[in-house]
């Protein structure tokens, strides 16, 4: 069981801090290996939230502004200790990436971009990132991708935006539109000449 409840605020504010820290700092791979951590660290090993549930959250932290990690940790934060902790869980987030970013960048200058090893080394961050996302889409696929309407406009996004260059965000913005259409007026509408013709049947 959680151990959040019994925890003073103090006390759960220092460890999302050092936990957010530590996902930060070693998690090499970009938001999609972060939000995979912060789910195994607060939902399998803490309970801090349910498991699966930061996953499930995915597409919510991809379409709001902002960065995946950055939001991953305001939702954590903000879940286990409100305003406070969605500012510490942020703070925690980005502080070692602002610091190793600024001493790359100072230091970027003089990296020998065309040695065999230095090459060698992106080629295999890059091999390792396609996994990690594979393995975000695979770890969330049963929480995002459900029923008719997900299983049928899924390719066709893809391929809207693979083949036609179609540009996300407006993709994003008219599934959204769709989305509160076909909830909010079409299914009830559906729903109501269901009822009609049965009650004429």
């Amino acid at each position: 069981m959680s151990d959040i409840a019994e925890a003073s605020r103090s006390k759960i504010l220092l460890r999302l801090f050092i936990e957010f820290f530590k996902i930060s700092l070693f998690v090499i791979g970009g938001g999609y290996a972060i939000i995979i951590a912060a789910d195994d660290t607060f939902g399998k090993r803490l309970k801090w939230t349910k498991e699966g549930e930061i996953l499930a959250h995915l597409p919510i932290f991809q379409s709001v502004p902002g960065l995946l990690a950055g939001n991953t940790a305001i939702f954590v934060g903000m879940k286990t200790a409100g305003i406070i902790g969605a500012f510490v869980g942020l703070v925690a987030i980005a502080s070692p990436s602002i610091v190793i970013i600024t001493a790359i960048a100072m230091g970027f200058q003089w990296l020998p971009l065309d040695n065999m090893f230095v090459n060698g080394a992106f080629l295999g961050l890059r091999s390792s990132l396609c996994g990690i996302v594979l393995a975000a889409l695979i770890k969330s696929w049963k929480k995002t991708i459900n029923g008719f309407y997900s299983y049928l406009m899924m390719p066709i996004f893809c391929i809207a935006i693979i083949i036609y260059k179609v540009n996300p965000i407006h993709i994003i913005l008219g599934s959204a539109v769709f989305g509160v259409a076909y909830l909010g007026i079409i299914l009830p509408l559906m729903r109501k000449k269901l009822v009609k013709e049965e009650a004429n049947a």
